[in-house]
């Protein structure tokens, strides 16, 4: 009888171990979701400072860079956005078949549709007008 407590107190610590690990490997995780998150609002920042910057060039070639920044900007925000919805859903759609978003977002990345849309908008409202 002993020797089954023994093997069950055994069995018992493994799983707990195990369960922590887990809990341990599901906080970095999460640490890690924010850093992205807070990396690319920084990254959107930066972008949209370098287009406001005064450039000391011809003034199609100034409005080229504030286009380019200006798209550079709202990508990392598109995708900030993009990876926060899909974390905050995680939960609910743990153990679902993931193959048709993996096919969409292959699909998105190399057409550029999900993160590039709007951008001609948005860059066509930036004032062209350089003093």
């Amino acid at each position: 009888m002993i020797f089954i407590c023994t093997g069950l107190q055994c069995e018992w610590v493994k799983s707990k171990a195990r369960a922590d690990q887990w809990n341990e490997e599901v906080e970095l995780v999460q640490e890690e979701m924010w850093h992205v998150l807070t990396f690319l609002e920084w990254k959107a920042v930066w972008w949209t400072e370098e287009g406001n910057r005064d450039l000391r060039v011809r003034p199609d070639i100034a409005d080229g860079v504030r286009a380019y920044a200006a798209k550079q900007a709202y990508i990392n925000r598109a995708l900030a956005c993009s990876f926060k919805m899909r974390w905050e859903s995680a939960p609910e759609t743990q153990g679902q078949d993931h193959e048709q978003d993996y096919k969409q977002d292959k699909n998105d990345l190399t057409n550029g549709s999900e993160y590039t849309r709007g951008v001609d908008e948005y860059v066509a409202n930036i004032d062209t007008d350089v003093d």
